[in-house]
């Protein structure tokens, strides 16, 4: 297909981009243009039969930057569309440009297309299945959660153990977490997508344990739990289908997922903070009350894991669904009056003993 000559506007524009050091082409803004991604140029009448000239507008500029940071070659729009909304709502960091909102319609129809091509969808498709289809469709479940789920890492190391592996030479890895914590994985998805039931008590707690360390799940919920098995009424613990990340997202408005997205990024610095401890982050005393908070809660593992969800377009979509769950945004919710509780601290969360100043800035000359 024959292309046109670029405007004198779209000129200026991969001019501009240029000086942020992000590379487009005449091409690609065609393109976006085309997904109603990228806006049209406003034109400008010069009047007396001279026709009109477009006219760029800083807006374009916004949006155009954000695309061209996540494009990448042969990758489907829908993921630039979840990378662009992942980082947009933040504020704008000093001398760069404030990252606009996508249009609603493009981040729906792109997060509810990924989730559904998604291996954790298709392995939940395969729990409900399981649960209705007999022996046979229950052992294709765990074929496909063996595949989904027992291969690559089981998510970001303890910093406790990294810590102590950093500082002691003789110091090893506990090689056994990975395989408990994807047996654990494993167990949920069974008990979401066939029930309680199907896991059973004693393990359903025991996968609890694992991923949600810090509480303690020993005595008074493994008791209930026998009880209720005994009373058969274990399969309301937990029961089959309860769990749709594809059905949150196409529920999902743009006020929801806001407000996900928010979670999700108050969860995800956190889970930063407390991840960085395990690489040899100099101690304050805000991050280790930080760190000792989020342990006693039991959810350290749960905001860890978000950190790797919120890089990558391909986990954005889980950690949003996840997000639209109320448990998650209380957590959420919990933990920015924690970060709060921290800032009005006069010690301050990134301030080290006699330090004059708090923040990152303050806190990376400190540590120098």
């Amino acid at each position: 297909m024959t292309r046109r000559t670029p405007s004198a506007a779209d000129k200026e524009l991969i001019e501009r981009l240029a000086t942020l050091g992000i590379r487009v082409s005449a091409a690609q803004l065609e393109r976006w243009r085309g997904a109603r991604l990228l806006p049209a140029h406003a034109r400008r009448w010069l009047g007396r039969g001279r026709g009109s000239v477009s006219v760029l507008a800083e807006e374009t500029v916004a949006v155009a930057a954000a695309l061209g940071r996540h494009a990448r070659p042969g990758r489907d729009l829908r993921w630039t569309v979840i990378a662009w909304y992942a980082e947009a709502g933040r504020p704008a960091l000093p001398g760069e440009l404030a990252v606009p909102e996508p249009p609603w319609a493009a981040v729906h129809e792109a997060l509810v297309w990924a989730m559904s091509r998604s291996s954790a969808q298709r392995l939940m498709v395969a729990a409900r299945a399981a649960g209705d289809g007999g022996e046979t469709a229950q052992d294709a479940f765990y074929t496909e959660a063996e595949r989904v789920l027992g291969h690559g890492p089981a998510g970001p190391p303890d910093p406790q153990e990294m810590r102590r592996v950093l500082e002691g030479a003789d110091a090893g890895l506990d090689r056994g977490r990975e395989r408990r914590l994807r047996r654990g994985a494993v167990r949920l998805a069974a008990a979401a997508g066939m029930g309680a039931g199907e896991v059973g008590g004693e393990a359903l707690v025991d996968a609890l344990a694992v991923l949600t360390p810090g509480i303690d799940w020993s005595d008074v919920v493994a008791a209930d739990a026998r009880q209720a098995e005994e009373n058969g009424e274990f399969d309301n613990w937990i029961r089959a289908g309860s769990v749709d990340p594809l059905g949150r997202l196409e529920a999902a408005g743009a006020q929801d997922m806001g407000a996900a997205r928010h979670a999700a990024q108050i969860l995800a610095g956190v889970g930063g903070l407390y991840l960085m401890h395990g690489f040899g982050m100099p101690e304050t005393p805000g991050l280790t009350r930080l760190r000792t908070e989020l342990q006693e809660s039991g959810f350290s593992l749960i905001v860890a894991q978000m950190v790797p969800l919120m890089i990558n377009p391909i986990g954005v979509v889980h950690a949003l669904s996840m997000c639209l769950a109320p448990e998650f945004a209380a957590l959420a919710a919990w933990l920015e009056t924690v970060l709060a509780h921290q800032s009005d601290n006069s010690e301050g969360l990134l301030r080290l003993p006699r330090a004059e100043q708090d923040g990152p800035e303050a806190f990376m000359t400190d540590t120098q």
